[in-house]
């Protein structure tokens, strides 16, 4: 076997891989796998743009937030936690700004 970290196992074993990997069970559920992180990222996509209602925002902003949105459940929530709390608190005085 190749022991480079990025090279497909060969020999028996790498071809006993590609065979249960090619199963229709395993496509099933591999399938199943990304839709249910399709529809977390969408859920967690939607909490994380809640609080930004009204605000204009660019693709790169939208990227962060998708990018945002598929990470960890405590992250996403704690995101969504900072920009509430940002949202609700008053303007910061004018001396407080820079």
């Amino acid at each position: 076997m190749n022991n480079s970290l990025d090279a497909w196992p060969t020999g028996a074993c790498g071809r006993r891989l590609v065979q249960v990997a090619d199963r229709p069970w395993v496509r099933e559920e591999v399938q199943g796998l990304r839709d249910a992180r399709s529809r977390r990222t969408a859920v967690n996509l939607a909490l994380l743009r809640a609080p930004l209602n009204g605000v204009d925002l660019d693709s790169a902003d939208h990227a962060m937030l998708t990018w945002l949105a598929d990470r960890d459940a405590d992250i996403v929530a704690g995101v969504h936690s900072l920009l509430d709390r940002a949202r609700a608190a008053p303007p910061a005085p004018e001396a407080c700004r820079e």
